[in-house]
């Protein structure tokens, strides 16, 4: 079985996320793409299925313990 990077990206709704997390994905990496606010994530959820990017969009709030567990 053959080893996968991963990476989990946090604030991937935009900025440096945003493109950090398509980049990754684009170079092979399983890239978790994370944001407090899913309904920003229309952008990044169509250009990963127009390019079917090994990218998951997961809710996450590193500043609240409930959402990181």
């Amino acid at each position: 079985m053959q080893n996968q990077n991963v990476a989990l990206i946090t604030g991937s709704s935009s900025g440096i996320g945003y493109e950090t997390s398509l980049l990754l994905a684009k170079s092979g990496f399983h890239t978790y793409a994370s944001m407090r606010n899913l309904e920003k994530s229309k952008s990044i959820a169509e250009i990963a299925n127009k390019e079917k990017l090994p990218l998951e969009i997961i809710q996450l709030d590193v500043n609240d313990d409930r959402s990181v567990k």
